[in-house]
């Protein structure tokens, strides 16, 4: 296990941080179900840690926001229908982590963008939760979160494309379809997002799932907060 995880730990961490995960992993070595589901936790953050400290080791091939990004995030700052706030730096982070945004001539384009960053991270993580699922015992804890929480995703996966088709088509005022049931459709996909954040409490041992649920539900307050509550056809 050493040796297969090894290069894909980032030397960045600093060697007091990576000594502590070889520690971690050690403590569940013995070939149980429970740490065959902490191992497969632990992976998850060391290539996830790992894809980060690259992305910021090639932060110069970062585009630049436009105009119209620094427009939409300031927005969406302001338009958040979540208690909590979506920060303009975070919808800026986001926007510019897809090339494609910078190319995006209006709002719609940006929303599509947007809208398909999501759904590469639900697609990521419900398949992170499938193979977590191929090593639980039946009938325990785990089995039923982690069985609970891939529906949840399969299901925001199948809201999304809904969303994103109801973007396409929008008319604006030409269209008997309003800018708030854009907002209700993506909040569909918070919901459950959310159920599934709920089920983890139960399965305190994986907190890179956790951590990544929470990331997911960012982001979809982010697209919220996008399409809410100005004329997307602009």
């Amino acid at each position: 296990l050493h040796t297969l995880l090894y290069p894909f730990i980032p030397t960045s961490l600093g060697c007091s941080t990576i000594q502590g995960f070889w520690q971690v992993l050690q403590q569940f070595m013995t070939p149980t179900p429970m740490a065959t589901i902490i191992c497969s936790a632990i992976v998850f953050m060391l290539l996830s840690m790992t894809m980060m400290a690259q992305a910021d080791d090639s932060g110069g091939g970062k585009p630049k926001a436009t105009d119209l990004m620094v427009r939409a995030c300031k927005n969406a700052s302001f338009n958040n229908p979540h208690v909590d706030p979506v920060t303009e730096e975070f919808c800026l982070t986001t926007l510019k982590s897809d090339n494609r945004s910078t190319k995006a001539m209006d709002l719609r384009e940006l929303l599509l963008v947007a809208d398909d960053i999501l759904r590469g991270r639900v697609t990521a993580t419900g398949s992170t939760v499938k193979k977590m699922l191929e090593n639980t015992r039946k009938g325990t804890v785990p089995m039923r979160v982690l069985s609970l929480c891939e529906v949840d995703y399969d299901t925001v996966l199948s809201i999304l494309k809904i969303c994103d088709a109801m973007i396409r088509d929008y008319q604006g005022d030409e269209d008997k379809l309003q800018s708030s049931e854009l907002v209700s459709c993506v909040d569909m996909a918070y919901d459950c997002i959310n159920e599934c954040g709920s089920e983890l409490v139960d399965m305190p041992a994986v907190g890179a799932l956790v951590n990544e649920n929470n990331e997911l539900a960012m982001l979809v307050k982010l697209n919220a907060a996008l399409v809410a509550p100005h004329d997307i056809s602009q």
